[in-house]
């Protein structure tokens, strides 16, 4: 992805509404209140995150803007994305604009700021760095936003 496409990535999701992750984040039943179980379920959380970054890299190198709009954006997102494309599609938007097949990216930081709500500091292939809001929706994490860093 050329560097001003990676900016207007950035602000045509936030100015979208931002993205949002979701995937099942198998929650963690944990006897009594300890720590340790918290601390377990904030690993879950981040590795759950992960895997849907990791789900963004594979959709996007396959050019399957579908997948990227009804599985790992939020509704919200991927609506809003389908009502500001010239196209009128999230799948095709996303498919021709956001993400090119070359697409690497390298997650440098996840914050999981409680039980719905989600960061990740990721680095792209041409050394853009963005910031990508995560919600849990149904259980599930997805991108709510993305912000250049």
């Amino acid at each position: 992805m050329k560097s001003g496409q990676s900016t207007r990535l950035g602000r045509r999701l936030v100015t979208a509404a931002a993205v949002s992750m979701s995937l099942g984040a198998g929650a963690l039943a944990g006897c009594g209140g300890s720590d340790d179980s918290s601390a377990d379920s904030k690993a879950a959380d981040e590795a759950s995150i992960r895997t849907v970054l990791e789900q963004l890299q594979q959709a996007s190198v396959a050019g399957d803007g579908k997948r990227i709009c009804t599985q790992i954006f939020t509704p919200k997102l991927a609506d809003s994305v389908t009502t500001s494309a010239k196209s009128g599609s999230c799948a095709r938007e996303v498919k021709s604009k956001l993400f090119s097949p070359k697409t690497r990216l390298t997650v440098q930081d996840i914050n999981v700021a409680d039980a719905s709500n989600g960061t990740a500091t990721v680095k792209e292939a041409t050394g853009n760095t963005s910031t990508i809001f995560f919600v849990r929706q149904s259980g599930r994490w997805r991108i709510r936003s993305v912000q250049p860093a």
